[in-house]
């Protein structure tokens, strides 16, 4: 299992949360934050990072799966399935995984602490390698895993949604006046400000 620390491009993803991008576009932000453009992985590491064992069932299954998981601070945010990567065309040091989404089953580690805690100050790689078997070993052995067993196949993108929308703290709510001005216009009348692209009606009522 590959574990990248996406602190800081979780923070614009958390803005653009409070400014209130629908779930489609958050999923979509999370994933290139997770897969695009990781360097210090050198091949050797990666090979060793391909489909492997399965390690959510019994042994004796055909599955192959690892996992790409994204954390910030002390917690998971996102978890997928590697089907590969490949070298970024504009910089061959760097590293785009191609991904799928992770089983049901997965959902139990989103929201879970950092695999070897959060990154400490002066841990300059953003990328650690964990034991694949021991960790999800670990979520069965809390009893997380059970959970999941009968989840629809989007559970793992619900808790991705659900805890970084948690992250980001309630929406702010807006206005249709946030943004409006109104003054006296010198020349005469009134002059009314809006935002660019606000639509306007002005309805005059009867003298009466």
């Amino acid at each position: 299992m590959i574990v990248v620390n996406i602190k800081h491009s979780l923070k614009r993803l958390i803005d653009q949360v409070r400014l209130g991008i629908p779930d489609d576009v958050l999923l979509e932000q999370l994933e290139s934050d997770t897969t695009t453009k990781w360097a210090g992985l050198g091949k050797q590491a990666l090979e060793a990072h391909r489909p492997r064992a399965d390690a959510l069932y019994e042994h004796g299954k055909s599955e192959e799966d690892d996992y790409l998981v994204g954390v910030s601070g002390d917690q998971i945010v996102s978890v997928y399935e590697i089907r590969g990567w490949r070298r970024a065309e504009d910089d061959d040091r760097r590293v785009i995984f191609n991904v799928s989404r992770a089983r049901a089953e997965m959902a139990a580690a989103v929201g879970q602490p950092t695999p070897g805690g959060p990154w400490k100050r002066g841990e300059s790689r953003p990328i650690r390698y964990v034991d694949t078997q021991l960790f999800i070993g670990e979520l069965h052995r809390r009893g997380l895993v059970a959970a999941y067993e009968d989840a629809e196949v989007d559970a793992v993108e619900r808790r991705m949604v659900e805890v970084v929308r948690t992250l980001a703290g309630p929406t702010k709510a807006t206005s249709p006046l946030d943004g409006v001005d109104l003054e006296r216009d010198p020349r005469g009348g009134i002059r009314i400000t809006v935002p660019m692209g606000t639509k306007v009606t002005i309805v005059q009522r009867d003298a009466s």
